[in-house]
């Protein structure tokens, strides 16, 4: 027997954007669940359709394990009436407490339990806790009231635990599971009897549903990709609206249609835009990207004539709006769509898009980020940006090449929107990497400064977004975008734009914002170079402000993480904390202004002060840091470093200060660590 468990919470239609991550959160809910029930398992599946969630757990041992438990209760001093609820709350008596640290103690144990008997309530649980962005209720009869929270309404639970059909009355929902699911909604909409997991796959297979998300995008992939090649055509590869569409359907099946020849005229990006977004159609093009008069799309069912042709029609309507607002928006310059910025609110506490535009402006010092930005948000007004604004930005750059701008200000009035999220493309070009840095930093700035900072994990704003993108560009871009002056003089210089536009901000918000942003980049540090919490933070307090130079830090915690791996960190350290104890804090201000200018007669500090010397020369040598360290302990075991002379002791804590400052400086702060 494999004693696997199968689930099946088969429903109203799931929506297809929805699936990629309920699948996920399905698997994980339902494994906290299991080992909150003591249960052992070998693997939890889960897998996703328009019309179900279903769950696999294999092995799942027929009883749970016996759990052991240490529960600290009251104080030894407590009343007894405290002690005896204690007792009675546990089905213990006073001979079972245990003492120890000033409380009482039982030591509770749990024998384990059928995992059959429990199957019923870990259904309960998962429909309580599945995580729905999205979700809603709906009235059971049986229980006169409304069910819990779901996605779409549940319709049937099946339920087979080590291949036997399980009856349980699910009272959350008002069902009772059973041992069948369901074909295709028009296919095969019938009943069918299932056993297991695998005769569970295969009979859905049968009945044309493709449980496999996975399996299903690629088939959608290979066959649009697989008709296309053969009129000579290529799919524009599209990878989130090939999630969607595979969300969409049960058992793909794919057509190749053809666009009226009097919308080739429009751009790629108006017709794809209006293909994807209306229709859920495929772009296919020529070889070297130029469009084609053909699309792609998946339906549910096999196609008839009849159904082909009704998607030439609708496409035919869309494309005749999109060709109307294309052709109305190109009647006004953006200049002109621009003037009417003052009308588009960027925010209640902050005023307007024109707003904005004027605080970028403060911050800008070429020619060319004058125009762009000038320019940049003049599309947020136009017809095809109403209709689909995910085109903000390219319709921007579309419509300033028709009318004549230079290349350099077409191209950054795109750019300037990216990166959108922490996967996208950074901008090529210098100004849209510049102009797309003031737009993000004048929104943090304003947002955080109105005391608008997500609390928790929600983020409505989408701030740190928004930061981490800055962090990219600081971080990432080929050139330094700061070139006017360090990161908050450029924050400083927003505020200023701000209250002269009447907009108070927080007194502090320039020490918010760096905050704010030194979150996100130590999160970019760990994820990108794989590096420990602790050494990022070591980092970071090395630096003497809150303003510093970010790809500095990258190049520090990389240094750092290799240093730890080498056998030399443990001399540093060691070192590192010795000259932290002989300074204290009453010696924290001590000035350390050229140790060369300091006599020695002590031999030791004389190697001393020559080993730190090179160590200023050579600070990222890793190897001369070491032999600095090695002089600090050997001046430590062989000098009183507090000497009575008060010349002396001085001089000779200036030498160990300026060690510790070296290394705060070139390797981190290890006192942590």
């Amino acid at each position: 027997m494999r004693q696997e468990l199968l689930l099946e919470f088969f429903s109203e239609e799931i929506p297809a954007k929805l699936q990629q991550k309920a699948v996920l959160d399905a698997k994980e809910t339902f494994v906290k669940i299991l080992h909150s029930y003591g249960a052992e398992f070998r693997e939890v599946n889960s897998f996703i359709s328009p019309r179900r969630i279903t769950i696999q757990v294999s092995f799942l041992i027929q009883k749970t394990r016996s759990l052991r438990e240490e529960k600290r209760g009251p104080k030894i001093s407590a009343p007894s009436s405290a002690i005896n609820g204690f007792l009675n709350a546990n089905g213990k008596d006073t001979s079972d407490l245990i003492e120890r640290d000033g409380y009482y103690y039982l030591d509770l144990a749990t024998e384990g339990l059928k995992t059959r008997e429990l199957i019923g309530d870990m259904i309960e649980d998962f429909i309580l806790k599945m995580p729905w962005s999205k979700s809603m209720r709906w009235y059971l009869e049986k229980e006169k009231t409304l069910s819990a929270f779901w996605v779409r309404p549940i319709r049937s639970i099946l339920c087979i635990y080590d291949t036997e059909p399980l009856e349980i009355y699910i009272k959350s929902v008002g069902l009772t599971t059973c041992s069948y699911t369901f074909g295709h909604r028009f296919l095969s909409p019938g009943k069918i009897q299932v056993s297991d997991f695998e005769d569970y796959k295969r009979k859905l297979e049968e009945n044309h549903v493709m449980l496999d998300y996975e399996k299903k995008k690629n088939c959608i992939d290979k066959e649009i990709t697989k008709k296309a090649a053969s009129i000579g055509l290529h799919m524009l590869y599209d990878i989130p609206l090939l999630e969607e569409v595979a969300g969409l359907v049960e058992w793909p099946f794919v057509h190749i249609g053809s666009i009226d020849e009097k919308f080739m005229k429009l751009p790629l990006a108006v017709l794809s835009t209006s293909m994807k977004v209306h229709q859920k159609y495929f772009t296919l093009t020529y070889a070297g990207s130029v469009i084609s008069p053909f699309f792609g799309t998946v339906t549910n069912v096999p196609g008839t004539d009849v159904m082909y042709s009704g998607f030439d029609r609708v496409l035919r309507a869309r494309l005749s709006d999109a060709a109307f607002f294309y052709k109305e928006d190109l009647d006004v310059t953006l200049e002109a769509f621009a003037q009417r910025l003052s009308n588009v609110v960027f925010h209640e506490k902050l005023g307007s898009i024109a707003q904005k535009v004027d605080r970028m402006m403060s911050i800008a010092n070429t020619r060319e980020e004058h125009r762009t930005i000038a320019l940049c948000k003049a599309d947020l007004l136009t017809q095809m940006v109403g209709e689909f604004p995910e085109l903000q930005g390219l319709m921007g750059e579309i419509y300033a090449k028709a009318q004549g701008e230079d290349s350099r200000v077409c191209t950054a009035i795109k750019e300037h929107y990216e990166p959108v999220n922490t996967n996208s493309n950074l901008p090529y070009t210098i100004t849209g990497a510049r102009v797309s840095f003031f737009d993000k930093l004048d929104t943090l700035v304003g947002l955080l400064g109105v005391g608008l900072k997500p609390t928790g994990s929600r983020d409505p704003l989408a701030l740190r977004r928004i930061a981490f993108s800055i962090v990219r560009l600081l971080c990432d871009f080929r050139e330094n975008v700061l070139t006017d002056g360090t990161l908050s003089w450029y924050i400083e210089t927003l505020i200023d734009a701000y209250s002269e536009q009447g907009i108070a901000l927080e007194h502090n918000t320039i020490e918010i914002v760096c905050e704010f942003l030194i979150d996100r980049l130590k999160t970019y540090i760990m994820d990108k170079f794989d590096i420990d919490s602790e050494i990022v933070d070591s980092v970071i307090k090395s630096f003497r402000s809150l303003d510093f130079d970010y790809r500095k830090a990258i190049v520090k915690a990389q240094d750092l993480k290799r240093l730890i791996e080498s056998e030399n960190f443990q001399i540093i350290k060691e070192a590192y904390k010795r000259a932290i104890g002989l300074i204290e804090r009453r010696f924290a201000n001590l000035t350390v202004d050229s140790i060369c200018s300091i006599q020695f007669e002590n031999p030791y500090m004389m190697h001393l002060q020559n080993s730190i010397s090179n160590q200023e020369t050579n600070p990222r040598d890793i190897s001369i840091a070491v032999k600095a360290a090695e002089a600090v302990l050997t001046a430590c075991d062989n000098v009183l470093i507090n000497d009575e002379n008060v010349d002396i002791r001085l001089n000779n804590l200036r030498l160990i200060k300026r060690f510790v400052e070296l290394v705060n400086e070139n390797i981190g702060n290890l006192e942590e660590l």
